[in-house]
């Protein structure tokens, strides 16, 4: 766990903290939307207004992410205790503190996904062509995010039981120290010496590099063979959802909730493998890429 990479002097003695969490999802977002905008070019899109529609995903991210992450842990933002936090320019309400983690990225997607329907509405761009542009950089951006939520200690996993050589250790000042101290039994979590969790399983990784495994199969497998449009959509809503409810199987942060015997992310990655299959069979039923649309040439058209 590695929260602030450095701490920026400012006047007075105080220090501005450069967040490992913020920073990583800078860099995801940057990288992102940097290939999203040479397939564009690729592909006879209009790179300028694909970067466009990724500032507005942005924001809708962010806030889907960040409401969703609310819904399920009320009592992260509402009770006394925690609806504050401390920053060098003053105490803040913890929902604004979105370096420290605490966003959802089934949330984020959910708002990013309905923010480009509207933006391709407005600007009449076909969504399913403009998707299957954009989602490698999804899985990509991904990818450098859940590094950020190693960094920051939060989505951690649950206790690694036996020898895991790659087990994990979140010290006093992480969100996974935090919840499992609060618990009724946290001896079961916490080490001995009260410095440490116990071992983890770092699910933020095993998530992160499945998205880079996704990412790679994406532009390597699925999209120089894409027969129609959304069909490099669809793929990653089905794969994403298995890797999540793989993921989620590890996972110790049971506040998101639990029903049925099943976690939050686990049903709605329920629900995203089912649009991801409706996607696919109705756009290989309208066939809306021909032969030569499924591979144009790489300076574009």
């Amino acid at each position: 766990m590695l929260p602030v990479l450095f701490r920026i002097p400012l006047p007075g003695g105080a220090s501005l903290p450069l967040h490992t969490y913020g920073l990583l999802i800078a860099v995801g977002f940057m990288v992102g939307i940097w290939l999203a905008q040479r397939e564009a070019a690729r592909r006879g899109q209009d790179p300028r207004r694909l970067a466009d529609l990724a500032f507005w995903i942005l924001v809708a991210a962010l806030v889907g992410s960040r409401v969703y992450y609310m819904l399920v842990n009320p009592g992260d933002f509402f009770s006394p205790a925690r609806f504050l936090v401390a920053t060098p320019f003053g105490r803040i309400p913890r929902v604004l503190a979105v370096w420290q983690g605490g966003l959802v990225f089934y949330g984020g997607f959910i708002g990013a996904a309905l923010t480009a329907a509207w933006y391709l509405r407005r600007h009449r761009m076909g969504f399913l062509e403009h998707a299957d542009t954009l989602i490698p950089s999804v899985a990509l951006g991904h990818f450098f995010g859940r590094l950020g939520c190693f960094g920051a200690g939060c989505c951690w996993g649950d206790v690694a039981h036996g020898h895991l050589p790659w087990a994990a250790r979140f010290p006093p000042e992480s969100l996974a120290f935090q919840s499992f101290a609060d618990r009724p039994d946290p001896g079961q979590y916490l080490a001995p010496d009260r410095l440490s969790t116990l071992p983890l399983h770092p699910t933020q990784l095993y998530e992160a590099f499945g998205e880079l495994g996704l990412f790679l199969l994406l532009v390597i497998v699925v999209r120089p063979r894409k027969r129609f449009h959304g069909q490099v959509l669809s793929a990653w809503l089905m794969l994403y959802a298995v890797l999540r409810t793989g993921v989620e199987a590890f996972r110790g942060d049971v506040e998101r909730g639990v029903i049925l015997g099943l976690g939050v992310g686990q049903w709605t990655s329920l629900v995203i493998f089912a649009a991801g299959a409706a996607v696919w069979a109705r756009a290989r039923r309208s066939g809306a890429v021909g032969a030569g649309a499924a591979a144009a040439p790489a300076g574009g058209r």
